[in-house]
């Protein structure tokens, strides 16, 4: 009579998991379109095709600009640094004091209207702020209620969405019935 042979468990349910994977990999690697088919079948929408398009685009911008970087292009180099020193390389004037209003009747005029501005603006958000804080007191029962609704809609409209194709169903149950009987076998050598 020949030996038994003995697998560990743990082997024998690791094996049995992966099988569903190693399956859809042979079903994908068998079925699937080739890098210029689905090139093809993207470009036939017009969508797709500006978007692609589009993308090549950029992707030639940002070749010649690494390009020029390479190469030492002054006028790059220039930009480059005004980048990086993010303005702090220029003299810049703090305070925008126009002379010829200092001292006027017409920048006076123009003082009294940006501060007339700024107190407008601030009692707008004053205003937005109560109206936030009565909004914030409606009745918890309510609150729990349109929580309870949002929640039932939006489990329902994503199982609506949900897209179940047949490779899809495949895999999920393959991969249940491995564990089911990874469960049964394993249930039966612990009797």
């Amino acid at each position: 009579m020949a030996p038994r042979i003995r697998i560990p468990a743990h082997v024998f349910g690791y094996t049995l998991a992966t099988v569903p994977a190693i399956a859809y990999a042979m079903y994908w690697k068998k079925n699937h379109k080739s890098d210029e088919e689905f090139e093809k079948m993207l470009l036939e929408s017009s969508r797709n095709k500006s978007l692609i398009d589009g993308s090549r685009d950029k992707k030639q911008n940002m070749v010649s600009f690494f390009d020029a970087m390479k190469d030492g292009d002054p006028e790059q180099e220039a930009r480059m640094n005004q980048v990086l020193y993010g303005g702090k390389g220029d003299i810049k004037r703090h305070y925008a004091i126009d002379k010829s209003l200092y001292g006027t009747e017409e920048g006076a005029e123009q003082q009294r209207m940006a501060v007339e501005a700024a107190a407008e603006e601030q009692s707008s958000r004053a205003i937005k702020k109560k109206r936030r804080k009565k909004g914030g007191k409606k009745k918890k029962k309510k609150m729990v209620e349109d929580v309870a609704k949002d929640e039932t809609k939006s489990k329902t409209d994503s199982i609506d969405k949900v897209g179940w194709n047949g490779s899809t169903a495949i895999a999920s149950g393959a991969t249940i019935g491995t564990l089911a009987l990874a469960a049964i076998l394993i249930g039966k050598r612990s009797q």
